[in-house]
């Protein structure tokens, strides 16, 4: 009986101290914010000096900004020591290509460098397959999630391929009507503007009126004009003088891609070029460009050292041509090309718009695509095929062609840019790398053009540097001239694309702020910050201040390392110890936590 009383006497106690228990546990989950960051070095995306201070972020938005935060939270993190600034904006990126497939939505080599959001569509290519719409691909990204914000455009070449094919002509007024069509219904759907790419095809046929006809589409909408001008060598400042009047016939924002001035004759033409621009913007004009810190161009910047046409000499008429493939692929029936080219591209089994898109494809187009798609012929180029290779050989044999080859090759490695400027990359023997031509050459005993070819026929592959230094810093110190990577979202490991998708952002903190000083820390962390936001009308992002979406950098100095090469292009950049998107932490450590928080940024009309 006593011990049946003791029990008894003990149930009241185990209760209350249940309930206790229970709201112990309910205090210590009801946090006062989801995320704060304490004693951080605050770049707050203007061009005052940094400060120290706490961040206090609830769901998506900053609350509070303030010398100290009392409070609890979900993630604290310890920022002493540590740079805090606005989640970085990559103003001119091809990462939607890449982002096409799955699992290349996190956009690893962006978030690692501290990038939140990323504009795509560029060049002329609109952000969502030619056989979709803005709104197909949208859909896409918000139900299956990405890693990062992305705004995305319309491009001009998709648009004008999808009504006039590659015809080079101009368009009819029945054509220049459904070109607006398409645009007007992309800016309706939330794309931010227009992109060109005025040196690519079929971007290239189109003349200014045109042009000036369709941006005239996206001024009600506040839309923006992106564009690859239409040269960057010698033609650089008529192609600016173009822009400057497309912007100035239509009223609408203009943006200048990448850039820069491509070649050695061309070195120094960027002042004349940034006069160009500063006058119209005297004259009223919104006009502002992006550029990436490197010297090097094109997203897979590897060439041979001697020029295809000297390669294949007078024995081109011998070899495999895009037209000896579509001639065999033409005696196919249509139902036949269209299932080869399904058991080779994974398109179709991403969208099934893919299909009706083929089915609708003019026959000389269907069957060029998908001998393109099967075989390509640049993969059986160069010193790896052999009869190229045999028939080169036998006329380097000849005395009279060996002198004619030289010769050729001499002009090619001296022509854009001088053999000092030639970067061996990608080599069989490696103590070469990173060496210039004229190096080996000396190193060798030889001549700059018998060295090239000795090093082509081991297929070695070199990257020209087509820009200088002085134009880059020159450029870099403008106040209106932000970062765009130009970049992609490449398989890892896979290819060799240009080192600016893995470090652009932090390459440009390292090298010019921290190292050679040319600008502060203050202006880079501008320049990939709120001066993008202000270009794009974002208002509520590019900065860190109270009511502005959380998307914040947490970066260690200390720990900056960007080791991408262009012998080993694949390498993640490090130094972001924490990044946040939307509120949500993507980067924890330094690790990805999987999470894909990103949104599809839609024009605000």
């Amino acid at each position: 009986m006593k011990t049946k009383s003791i029990f008894r006497s003990f149930f009241p106690i185990i209760g209350i101290l249940l309930l206790i228990s229970i709201s112990f546990s309910q205090v210590k989950t009801s946090y006062d914010y989801n995320i704060l960051i304490k004693g951080g070095k605050v770049y707050d995306g203007s061009l005052k000096s940094a400060f120290k201070a706490d961040i206090a972020i609830k769901n998506d938005k900053i609350v509070k900004v303030a010398k100290s935060i009392k409070g609890t939270a979900e993630w604290v993190m310890r920022a002493k020591g540590l740079i805090v600034t606005p989640g970085f904006i990559d103003m001119h990126t091809h990462a939607d290509r890449g982002m096409f497939y799955p699992e290349n939505r996190a956009c690893l080599n962006y978030l690692k460098q501290g990038v939140t959001t990323i504009v795509a569509g560029q060049c002329g290519s609109s952000g969502w397959q030619i056989f979709e719409k803005a709104e197909d691909q949208m859909k896409r990204w918000t139900e299956e999630g990405i890693g990062l914000n992305a705004a995305l455009l319309v491009g001009h070449g998709s648009v004008r391929r999808l009504v006039m094919g590659m015809e080079n002509r101009e368009p009819t007024a029945d054509e220049l009507e459904l070109m607006k069509t398409l645009i007007r219904e992309a800016m309706e759907q939330g794309a931010h503007g227009l992109s060109t790419g005025l040196i690519y095809l079929p971007g290239r046929y189109a003349k200014t009126d045109e042009m000036i006809e369709l941006v005239k589409v996206i001024v009600p909408y506040g839309g923006i004009y992106h564009s690859h001008i239409r040269g960057e060598s010698d033609q650089l400042l008529d192609a600016v003088n173009e822009a400057i009047e497309i912007g100035e016939k239509t009223e609408v924002p203009v943006h200048i891609s990448h850039f820069k001035a491509i070649n050695y004759n061309n070195w120094g033409k960027i002042k004349d070029a940034c006069q160009l621009i500063e006058a119209a913007q005297a004259r009223g004009l919104k006009v502002t460009a992006d550029q990436y810190p490197y010297r090097f161009s094109n997203l897979s910047p590897y060439i041979s050292l001697i020029p295809r046409k000297t390669w294949i000499g007078i024995a081109a008429d011998e070899l495999l041509k895009t037209e000896d493939m579509e001639s065999v692929f033409d005696f196919l029936r249509d139902s036949q090309l269209i299932a080869l080219y399904n058991k080779v591209s994974p398109k179709s089994l991403i969208s099934e718009l893919h299909q009706k898109y083929l089915e609708t494809l003019p026959r000389k187009e269907l069957v060029s695509l998908v001998a393109t798609e099967i075989i390509n012929l640049r993969d059986l180029w160069g010193p790896s095929n052999p009869k190229e290779r045999f028939l080169f050989l036998e006329r380097l044999n000849d005395p009279i062609e060996a002198e004619k080859i030289l010769s050729e090759v001499s002009e090619y490695v001296n022509n854009s840019v001088p053999p000092e400027n030639i970067i061996i990359a990608i080599c069989v023997e490696k103590e070469l790398e990173g060496k210039s031509l004229k190096e080996v050459a000396e190193i060798k005993g030889k001549s700059v053009a018998g060295t090239a070819i000795e090093l082509a026929l081991m297929g070695t592959l070199a990257v020209p540097m087509k820009m200088s230094e002085e134009d880059i810093e020159y450029a870099m110190k403008k106040d209106w001239i932000v970062t765009g990577s130009d970049g992609a979202a490449p398989f890892y490991g896979i290819g060799l694309p240009h080192i600016r998708s893995y470090s652009t952002f932090l390459h440009k903190i390292k090298k010019y702020a921290l190292e050679r000083k040319t600008v502060s820390l203050a202006h880079v962390i501008r320049s990939q910050t709120s001066l993008a936001a202000r270009i794009m009308n974002w208002d509520d992002r590019g900065w860190i201040k109270e009511g502005c979406i959380a998307d914040i950098a947490i970066i260690d100095l200390k720990k900056l390392k960007t080791d991408t090469s262009i012998s080993n292009p694949h390498c993640y950049s490090e130094g972001v110890e924490y990044l946040l998107v939307n509120g949500k932490v993507v980067i924890y450590n330094g690790k990805y936590t999987g999470e894909l928080p990103g949104r599809v940024l839609k024009l605000k009309k």
